[in-house]
């Protein structure tokens, strides 16, 4: 359960932002990885990264490497891993002559070894995910992924049993289950639009409700979510540089998803671990946790992709 966009700011530089919810897990917290970095895939394999990267992740039980949910390589890379539930579709068995992962590698694969969306792109048809377990995990988790670049293009790439592929999502927003298309379908119904297509006409309808003060959608469940975001990303003015960060941390807590210690061990009490805000074009990482007073403000620098050799893991607060 998350909810993630994109955005471009009055200075053009390009973001992409998310809040982590799941069930109880080891704590999550920033993470860096190098280039070079050899990392094992649930199948048994090895690769190696061509790019460092900055993200959230954290450190499963009895297995050596992080488990990665978002970050930003050092080329201006963005992604972030959402959950698909009930429309996920993985194949059964790794195939011959192809890149085979588990859904939790994705976004290595992604990050640790492309440059920009259109390698992405021209990769995809080479992979396959195979539903088998990862690490500590006991079972296999349904995902999609959010992926955008310094071009301001966003992409969605949702295994739903056909051949990978990505699509286009104009509208920068992701949640989580139904698949985009039923989305942007249930948006143009809320704001009386005749095409579910995302286009200019879909702006000025979510400026006129601001316009007219009407209420936002509430509620936790992805469709709420989907809109309300929808409505507070294209319904507001873009904003400068200075005041981004402030703007979508905002946006993301009024999405977000509340702790009750009370249910804090079961399964089903999904809550927001963290919100983070990842700039494509400064290579800057925001990462707010529950349990801290204000965000870490990091940044991938050109000095960290260089020189450091071994993963590094900053605090959670």
């Amino acid at each position: 359960m998350c909810t993630s966009l994109t955005y471009e700011n009055l200075a053009h530089q390009h973001l992409l932002a998310r809040t982590m919810d799941f069930p109880t897990t080891t704590p999550w917290r920033p993470i860096f990885l190098p280039r070079r970095f050899e990392w094992h895939t649930g199948l048994a394999t090895t690769m190696v990264a061509r790019y460092a990267y900055l993200g959230g992740g954290r450190l499963p039980v009895n297995w050596p490497e992080p488990l990665m949910a978002d970050g930003v390589n050092e080329t201006g890379l963005t992604c972030a891993e959402l959950y698909l539930p009930h429309a996920a579709r993985y194949a059964d068995q790794p195939a011959p002559k192809k890149i085979n992962l588990t859904p939790q590698d994705f976004i290595n694969w992604v990050l640790a070894q492309h440059r920009n969306l259109a390698e992405v792109v021209a990769d995809l048809p080479h992979v396959q995910l195979v539903a088998q377990s990862w690490a500590d995990d006991d079972f296999v988790y349904p995902f999609h992924w959010l992926l955008s670049d310094n071009t301001g293009q966003t992409l969605v790439i949702e295994p739903t049993g056909e051949p990978l592929k990505a699509q286009v999502n104009p509208s920068g927003i992701l949640t989580n289950t139904p698949v985009l298309t039923t989305h942007l379908q249930n948006l143009a119904k809320l704001l009386d639009q005749p095409s579910s297509k995302f286009t200019t006409n879909t702006i000025t309808a979510a400026q006129n409700w601001h316009a007219q003060k009407r209420p936002l959608p509430t509620g936790d469940v992805p469709t709420a979510r989907f809109n309300r975001m929808a409505l507070l990303r294209w319904g507001s003015p873009t904003v400068s540089a200075v005041t981004t960060n402030a703007i979508i941390m905002n946006w993301l807590a009024q999405v977000s998803l509340p702790y009750d210690a009370h249910r804090r061990h079961q399964l089903s009490h999904n809550y927001t671990h963290y919100r983070a805000v990842i700039n494509a074009t400064t290579q800057e990482y925001l990462f707010w946790s529950r349990t801290a007073e204000q965000p870490r403000h990091l940044r991938l620098t050109p000095a960290m992709a260089e020189t450091w050799t071994v993963p590094f893991i900053f605090p959670i607060n």
